[in-house]
């Protein structure tokens, strides 16, 4: 909320208008705590379709439900607006970092954000609980590739300091290297009988030297939420 305060404070030239949307990219808290300040600047509050439920779910384990403020607008695919001199169009491509992330193109300025679909150079958080699949992240983010411009800026949710948040298109290829690099890894390592507890010991992949990072980092959760995923019993 106070970062959201802060936003709202410095955005130029708005002189007190009010803001034409505010548009959610999933649920987590960093991407949604801010809904209560701009709640009263904003004609409205938009995400996909399951995020709200998301959200009450994870505020529900956290014990936090009081503290919600929930988009009053959703949609299943494709969010679309002419607003001013500029086309903004969110779309959800399916599961990946959860069950509700969504790009947004601006299509005037030529700038994507990506959410937290792309963690640059970065372990990333991994959501299962909230829906998320690493097998169609991989998909989600070459369906991005070939879908926004390549001269495009990117924005990404987060990024290592030495490549920070924003990129080129290129990026998400690197971070679908990774996804496909975890599986693999994960793969390799069940077949040579590993257990979970030995697969998820590893201190960094190898191959991915840009994501390094001395523990305590994300790699382990990773390691696990591959696992799971690749052992999972269909049905």
């Amino acid at each position: 909320p106070d970062t959201a305060a802060l936003c709202l404070a410095g955005l130029p030239g708005r002189g007190g208008r009010t803001l034409d949307a505010v548009l959610n990219t999933h649920h987590h808290g960093d991407h949604t705590g801010g809904n209560g300040i701009f709640k009263a600047a904003t004609k409205t509050i938009v995400a996909q379709a399951n995020v709200p439920r998301l959200q009450l779910a994870a505020a529900e384990r956290a014990g936090t439900v009081e503290k919600q403020v929930f988009a009053d607008q959703t949609f299943p695919d494709v969010w679309r607006r002419e607003l001013g001199d500029e086309v903004v169009t969110a779309q959800y491509f399916g599961p990946a970092h959860t069950s509700g992330d969504v790009i947004v193109h601006f299509e005037r300025a030529n700038v994507v954000h990506m959410g937290d679909l792309v963690f640059n150079r970065l372990y990333p958080v991994i959501d299962r609980i909230g829906g998320a699949s690493i097998r169609h992240w991989i998909t989600v983010l070459e369906e991005a590739a070939g879908t926004y411009p390549a001269d495009a800026t990117y924005i990404f949710g987060h990024g290592n300091a030495k490549f920070g948040v924003t990129g080129a298109r290129g990026d998400l290829l690197v971070f679908r290297d990774y996804l496909s690099g975890l599986l693999a890894h994960v793969e390799k390592e069940i077949a040579a009988g590993k257990s979970r507890d030995e697969i998820v010991a590893l201190e960094n992949l190898p191959g991915f030297p840009d994501y390094h990072q001395p523990r305590p980092n994300r790699l382990g959760a990773n390691l696990g939420v591959a696992y799971d995923e690749l052992t999972e019993k269909a049905g």
